[in-house]
């Protein structure tokens, strides 16, 4: 696979992500709860990918324990994102939980510098300036109301983004060959199980599930728990952890307009502003990349 569709799959992978959001509120506009809306997200993209994996199977043959052990791991990382990031929503401002759900941008490039020893170019650190910028443009944070914020809302929206670039970075470590049906089916059951802790699955007898809920657990479920596993397993290990990272800042744009169109929520003109912003920083860091392996290969 070349660089560019690993690219374009880590891409589709975060855009995904930023579809949730406005599915999530109407959701929740049609009166399901977050516990029922999260635990029921989980059990069908689980279910979905065992169906999947199951036409699969002869590559299960071919994981290690290694493998298990790292999705298992991958899995729980997810699950702590949504239930991390879900509560603090119901402790703060919408812009305050994703500003501080996409500091991702900058604790990935943290983790890779623990990890690896190396010192971020100076076209990452222009990138994760623009993103970071064009974030707080993004959430118009200056139109937000900030009296009663609540401590341990920052503190739960903080852990949702270390979770995230945990996730993010450590998907780079799955072994190339592997199914990414196959892995993805078992981060999900491993998620699934960890969710039913946070949230028991009430709605597994209480009726309500198949009275409407499973058309919205199968929608965000499929936008949380199965393309983004899916395409993150088949594009990080080919872009890297720390690229990973500025790739998946496009999750905050895809919300902002998904928000725009789907719920018809007003956007500013600084909106669009920062939303161009994080664009430009994903191009910089994107372009000084090939630029750099162009170098290399002319030496």
């Amino acid at each position: 696979m070349s660089r560019m569709w690993a690219i374009l799959f880590v891409l589709i992978g975060g855009a995904s992500y930023g579809l949730i959001s406005p599915v999530v509120k109407k959701a929740y506009e049609a009166g399901y709860t977050p516990g029922d809306v999260t635990s029921s997200q989980y059990f069908m993209a689980a279910s979905l990918l065992l169906v999947i994996a199951a036409f699969q199977f002869r590559h299960v043959k071919q994981l290690k324990l290694r493998d298990v052990l790292l999705f298992g791991f991958l899995g729980l990382l997810s699950s702590c994102t949504s239930v991390f990031y879900y509560l603090s929503l119901s402790d703060l401002p919408a812009s305050l939980a994703i500003v501080l759900l996409f500091q991702f941008a900058w604790i990935v490039m943290l983790i890779d510098f623990v990890m690896t020893r190396k010192k971020p170019n100076r076209a990452k650190w222009a990138a994760i300036v623009l993103i970071l910028a064009g974030t707080v443009f993004a959430v118009d944070l200056w139109h937000t109301e900030w009296s009663g914020v609540s401590m341990s809302g920052i503190l739960l929206g903080l852990l949702s983004s270390v979770t995230y670039s945990m996730f993010l970075y450590f998907t780079s470590y799955v072994r190339p060959g592997t199914s990414p049906w196959v892995n993805s089916a078992i981060i999900s059951v491993a998620a699934t199980v960890a969710v039913f802790f946070v949230f028991p699955p009430t709605f597994l007898w209480n009726g309500t599930l198949w009275d409407g809920l499973w058309v919205w657990a199968l929608i965000i479920g499929a936008l949380g728990q199965v393309i983004p596993p899916v395409f993150f397993n088949i594009g990080i290990p080919k872009v890297g952890g720390s690229l990973a990272g500025v790739l998946g800042s496009i999750e905050l744009p895809v919300a902002v307009v998904a928000a725009f169109f789907l719920l018809r929520e007003h956007v500013v003109g600084v909106q669009w502003v920062g939303i161009v912003m994080i664009l430009l920083g994903i191009v910089v860091s994107e372009l000084r990349m090939r630029a750099r392996n162009k170098d290399a290969a002319k030496a």
